[in-house]
């Protein structure tokens, strides 16, 4: 089943990606890769396993969110940080450990134009943006903007 929803700021992609994230966190359990299901891989090795995947953007104009099961069947055509971040998080959550998106500029005007999760570890919110092949996990990141998307 495919449902369409039109997206129109930030806000809404991050409740729909919350959405999404909450819902069918359960993906990761029966999808397998190599044999093995996702859930079963490590936090290292799954956030390798997402970063490989090539990066592509959405069409201008148009923003795609799926679940974990329909991001993954469709991984050979790449991805973008939105949905890498759906993945990411749909582990953390599946593993029981606390995340929340982040809404990010890199840019002088501080227009947000990027998504990455993090999750806490010993109560303080690390990094794991795996959008980028040369991304590591907990990596700091130079922003000049930074926004908790809310549920």
């Amino acid at each position: 089943m495919i449902t369409i929803h039109n997206l129109r700021n930030k806000d809404q992609t991050g409740i729909e990606m919350y959405r999404l994230i909450d819902q069918y966190a359960g993906d990761i359990d029966y999808i397998k890769v190599r044999g093995i299901p996702l859930s079963e891989f490590s936090l290292f090795e799954f956030f390798n396993f997402v970063k490989n995947i090539p990066y592509r953007q959405d069409i201008k104009g148009i923003e795609v969110v799926s679940r974990p099961e329909k991001i993954i069947d469709k991984k050979s055509v790449g991805m973008d940080c939105k949905k890498k971040s759906i993945l990411i998080s749909a582990y953390l959550k599946n593993r029981g450990i606390p995340f929340r998106l982040i809404a990010s500029s890199k840019r002088p005007d501080k227009r947000i134009h990027h998504v990455f999760p993090q999750m806490k570890i010993d109560n303080e919110w690390q990094n794991m943006d795996a959008t980028y092949s040369d991304y590591k996990p907990l990596q700091i990141k130079k922003l000049t903007k930074a926004q908790v998307l809310q549920r």
